[in-house]
């Protein structure tokens, strides 16, 4: 039989986890991948780029779009569970299709960023691309932030210090991370004699759980009393409108979990470069040399 495509494989992923059991991703991919009524050519066929087995890229792929749809989640790094949403929607129909996710918000607006539901014009190669690279960092920017709540909040802390490092804050200077932080987890140094320095505060917070108001003014407390004009208050989660308004009046620069993965994506923390792909253009300077 021919590879399954990704949106082929949403029961066989759900009912392998529809024992309730937690599983590691690889565990899955390999598993389903010998399931499969596939050659052995098949199974080990890999991606144009090599990197690995299409039919594990595609199950990979499928429950991506089986998290986002809330059918599956992981509560810690590597693992992989089906919701009770998900075990619900498996046993009432178990021949979920694409368009039965596309239903989903979450999913819709994975797979169509910044379009509204509707009918859908056709697309260039090149927005097809921008569009799928868009949905790959996406992915990614959810993996980074499930990694760091599953790490401790000093690796938290870290992170956060070796970003603005990185992002070019403080170059010269060095990075402190005091015990008794009095409200403030990290300095960096600006200049090499610690005139100017930005005080950190980083909270590893889950998605719902947003930073309000009260967080802001103890954070803006600890700068006045280390007598700092400058701070950085970086969560994985989100602020509210009140806490917003409030670091704005205060010079306060907040960083929610969606831009803090989309920066550390951007400056290759704790992410690398997998592939490069180009696109060639017609050189009309060589061909019109010869006029």
């Amino acid at each position: 039989m021919p590879i399954p495509k990704f949106d082929e494989l949403f029961n066989d992923v759900l009912e392998f986890l529809s024992d309730k059991k937690e599983y590691k991703t690889r565990d899955v991919k390999e598993e389903l991948s010998k399931k499969l009524d596939l050659t052995d050519e098949e199974r080990h066929e890999l991606l144009p780029s090599g990197s690995e087995p299409i039919i594990n890229n595609r199950i990979g792929w499928s429950i991506t779009t089986l998290k986002k749809a809330g059918y599956v989640e992981s509560q810690k790094w590597g693992s992989i569970n089906i919701t009770e949403e998900g075990f619900k929607q498996h046993n009432k129909n178990p021949d979920i299709t694409i368009d039965d996710l596309m239903e989903i918000d979450d999913v819709y607006n994975w797979f169509n960023p910044g379009k509204l539901k509707g009918p859908d014009g056709e697309s260039t190669p090149e927005e097809e691309i921008e569009k799928s690279l868009k949905q790959i960092n996406d992915s990614l920017a959810d993996s980074i932030i499930e990694n760091i709540l599953n790490n401790d909040p000093f690796f938290f802390e870290k992170l956060v210090v070796d970003l603005l490092l990185k992002m070019g804050y403080g170059e010269f200077g060095r990075v402190t991370s005091p015990t008794n932080d009095g409200g403030i987890d990290g300095i960096i140094n600006e200049d090499r004699l610690g005139i100017n320095k930005i005080a950190i505060q980083a909270k590893r917070f889950a998605k719902g759980n947003v930073i309000g108001r009260p967080e802001i003014h103890k954070f803006a407390g600890a700068l006045n009393e280390k007598g700092l004009s400058k701070g950085v208050f970086i969560t994985t989660s989100s602020f509210t409108r009140e806490a917003i308004s409030s670091a704005k009046h205060q010079s306060i620069v907040l960083i929610d979990g969606e831009k803090l993965a989309n920066l550390m994506i951007e400056y290759n923390v704790g992410t690398f470069t997998s592939h490069i792909y180009e696109i060639k253009r017609i050189d009309s300077d060589y061909f019109n040399s010869g006029e």
